[in-house]
C-alpha cells in the first residue's frame, strides 16, 4: 500500500514537476530567440508578430503576447488575448501575402518598450485605411512580451 503511494507521488512529481520546462520549450521559437533590450529586437519582434498574425501562427502569438494582454481595436472594441488568438485564427489556411511592413519608431524606458507607427491595410470592401498604432512590451525573465496594444483610425 505505502508503496502504490510513493509510485502515486512519483509520477505526479513527474508530471507537474515539469510542466513549466514543457511550457518554456515551448517558447523556444528562433524569433523569439536572442531578445535584448534593444530597438532592433522590438522592431524584429513587431515583424514577427505582424507575419504570425497573418500566417495564424497561435503558438507564435501565446508565446508574445501576456496572458493579461488587451487590445483597443481601431474601432474602439476592447479584446484580450483569447481575442487577439481568435482574430490571428481566422487567417488560417488563407496564405496572405505578407506585405511590406512598416518600421515602427521605438521608445525604451527601462523595462518598457513602446512601438509604435503608421499601417496601411485594405478593408474587405477594397478600400485602403491607415491606423496610427502602439504596441506596448514589458521585459520579464530575459525575454520582451506585449502586454498592450492600441490602433487608431486616422480619417482622410
Amino acid at each position: 500500500m505505502i508503496r502504490g503511494i510513493f509510485d502515486y507521488l512519483f509520477v505526479l512529481i513527474l508530471l507537474f514537476g515539469s510542466a513549466p520546462l514543457r511550457a518554456q520549450t515551448n517558447c523556444d521559437l528562433p524569433a523569439l530567440a536572442k531578445q535584448h533590450k534593444d530597438v532592433a529586437t522590438i522592431q524584429r519582434l513587431e515583424n514577427a508578430w505582424s507575419v504570425a498574425y497573418l500566417r495564424a501562427d497561435l503558438d507564435f502569438e501565446r508565446c508574445l503576447l501576456a496572458p493579461d494582454f488587451t487590445e483597443i481595436l481601431r474601432n474602439g472594441d476592447i479584446k484580450f488575448l483569447d481575442g487577439e488568438l481568435a482574430l490571428a485564427e481566422k487567417n488560417r489556411g488563407k496564405n496572405l501575402p505578407i506585405p511590406d511592413l512598416p518600421v515602427p519608431t521605438v521608445v525604451l524606458h527601462g523595462d518598457m518598450a513602446i512601438a509604435y507607427g503608421t499601417s496601411q491595410s485594405t478593408s474587405s470592401d477594397g478600400k485602403q485605411r491607415a491606423t496610427r498604432y502602439a504596441d506596448y512590451y514589458l521585459w520579464e525573465n530575459g525575454a520582451w512580451h506585449a502586454i498592450f496594444a492600441q490602433q487608431t483610425a486616422i480619417e482622410n
